[in-house]
């Protein structure tokens, strides 16, 4: 998989957001994964890792941190960004992603741009591939009325919305039990947003 809009809009990325986080609830929700990862033996992947903001905080949270990223461009501004971590050409499948233990999945704004069908499809690969105990999280832009995730116009990619009940039972039916969700919402922004937690039961 490539990311041909993020390849183009790398350096307008990088400018427009240089902190990980756009809101603070996001930065609390990225330390209590952060708490719920610390100790557990492997890597915390971070799939979609962009600039590779996040991936730098929870490395600053203790946490052993790989990157993946379908953009070539995104990793080049990750990789001069944050020199000391390792980043990997990648998406959610997980493919590329060198073998070793798993401590947790990080997904923030990544799966949106999947086709639903290929999320369920991941997140199965997801559990295969990690121990029970293991915490994932995922971010997405939401939807009010429960229902299948529906298209929306991303101005890099296309992208699907979710439900957290759709969310969560995608991941409760690949053996990942929800452990918490919080959704928010910014005057500034069109959209609903969603952080979901759920373990590898």
């Amino acid at each position: 998989m490539t990311q041909p809009g993020y390849d183009a809009l790398a350096d307008l990325y990088a400018e427009m957001f240089p902190d990980p986080y756009q809101y603070p609830v996001e930065r609390h929700a990225a330390a209590a994964f952060a708490e719920v990862a610390a100790g557990r033996p492997g890597r915390t992947v971070d799939v979609g890792c962009g600039l590779g903001h996040v991936a730098a905080d929870l490395a600053g949270r203790g946490l052993d941190v790989i990157g993946l990223d379908p953009s070539a461009e995104m990793l080049g501004h990750a990789r001069r960004l944050h020199p000391g971590l390792r980043f990997v050409d990648g998406d959610a499948s997980l493919a590329t992603l060198p073998d070793g233990p798993i401590a947790a999945i990080l997904a923030r704004f990544s799966l949106i741009h999947v086709e639903p069908t290929e999320v369920v499809a991941a997140v199965r690969t997801w559990s295969r591939r990690i121990t029970p105990g293991t915490p994932v999280l995922v971010a997405f832009q939401s939807v009010d009325d429960p229902g299948p995730p529906l298209p929306f116009d991303h101005a890099v990619a296309p992208a699907w919305r979710w439900h957290p009940d759709e969310f969560a039972r995608v991941l409760a039916d690949a053996g990942l039990a929800e452990s918490w969700r919080i959704v928010y919402r910014d005057k500034d922004y069109r959209f609903p947003m969603a952080q979901l937690l759920a373990v590898r039961s």
